[in-house]
């Protein structure tokens, strides 16, 4: 028989492993979502909120040493996998780290020539711009959108085909252009 607290923290502790069964880094198993770059959002949201209802380190003050560590290691990885998972560019990245590709290599080939002029061409437009040019740069907003809105695309149409080289060069591009689009947002304050 267990002494009374190896008792109480063997019960107390199998309320996370049901939850925790997923290894940490399985972001998309830790939030019962499908492995695949469009996620449902208020899917991921709402589980998100459930676990940490769940498994917050305050709901664990009581318990033992050891379960209130797992309950804050737990969270971490909660709030880590939901970062990752809601931004675009952190899900491509994650989706290519579980991939069977290099992306240090990927990253070493780099981006084709042509979105590389396009890229510098639109940076050196909003480089140029005045703070007064209002709705010029609400223009070029809008370009850099329907640039980043055709590599998302053509990303997830390369994960779908399973064409990984592809799915990084287009994951390149997503990058790049969405330091663009936060950099023509800023200059618009």
């Amino acid at each position: 028989m267990l002494p009374e607290s190896a008792a109480a923290a063997k019960a107390s502790r199998s309320e996370l492993e049901p939850a925790m069964s997923a290894p940490a880094r399985e972001y998309f198993a830790l939030f019962q979502l499908k492995p695949v770059f469009r996620i449902d959002r208020a899917a991921l949201t709402r589980s998100y909120h459930a676990l940490l209802d769940q498994f917050h380190p305050d709901r664990f003050a009581g318990k033992p040493q050891v379960e209130q560590r797992l309950a804050a290691q737990f969270c971490a990885d909660v709030n880590t996998g939901f970062r990752v998972l809601s931004d675009d560019v952190s899900r491509a990245e994650y989706l290519l780290s579980r991939a069977p590709i290099n992306l240090k290599e990927a990253e070493r080939e780099g981006v084709g020539s042509d979105f590389l002029m396009t890229q510098i061409a639109l940076r050196e437009r909003l480089e140029s711009m005045q703070p007064a040019e209002v709705e010029a740069r609400e223009a070029l907003e809008q370009e850099i959108n329907r640039h980043y809105a055709t590599a998302v695309e053509q990303f997830e149409a390369a994960t779908s085909d399973e064409h990984w080289q592809n799915a990084a060069r287009h994951w390149q591009e997503m990058c790049y252009l969405s330091k663009l689009l936060e950099a023509a947002r800023v200059g618009s304050r």
